[in-house]
């Protein structure tokens, strides 16, 4: 019995001694005061691991995700950071998915800008590599003045300056075009 008082004598002074430590830790961690106060001067809210989807008439019409935003209200933009941008029921491409290093959302006009690695797959297996990408909303069009390369089962396509008509599934490419048409049938080297 005194032994069961000295091991209980003894947890309750390792439970205090653990207690007052971790009060100890909180009260020298920064007010949130200071914590904004560390913030650049041109951002009002920094997020982690952003989800932003894009309703039309109740149906998905695509979902923007990044690992980093900072959203600037002034210019009513957001920096991304390890961008994935989804785009949903298109007609002839399938969905289609989207990533890229860096990005930039004008959140008011709906216009998403990606650049660094970017790489755009298709649900028929498609897939693009380029630089920099431009999306604009209101009509629905993925565009770029950089170089391209488009891969398919059938075809390796590459030029520079580029339209994609989300909702017509229509492609262009503006100039220095050259295109390696494969026979049906016949792998590709």
């Amino acid at each position: 019995m005194f032994n069961l008082r000295r091991l209980l004598a003894i947890l309750i002074l390792i439970s205090i001694v653990a207690l007052t430590t971790v009060i100890y830790r909180h009260l020298q961690q920064k007010n949130p005061e200071e914590l904004l106060n560390m913030l650049p001067e041109d951002i009002d809210l920094a997020l982690e691991d952003l989800h932003y989807t894009q309703n039309e008439e109740g149906q998905r019409r695509w979902t923007l995700e990044a690992d980093k935003a900072e959203y600037q209200r002034d210019s009513n933009l957001a920096k991304l950071e390890t961008v994935r941008l989804q785009f949903y029921k298109t007609e002839q491409f399938g969905d289609i998915s989207l990533q890229a290093d860096h990005g930039q959302l004008a959140q008011d006009t709906r216009q998403v800008d990606v650049w660094g690695n970017v790489i755009l797959k298709t649900g028929r297996g498609d897939q693009l590599f380029t630089e920099r990408l431009h999306y604009d909303d209101k009509i629905r069009r993925l565009s770029t003045e950089a170089p391209i390369r488009f891969l398919s089962s059938q075809l390796e396509l590459t030029g520079s300056g580029l339209q994609i008509d989300i909702d017509q599934g229509r492609m262009l490419v503006k100039e220095k075009v050259w295109m390696m048409l494969y026979p049906a049938g016949m792998e590709k080297e």
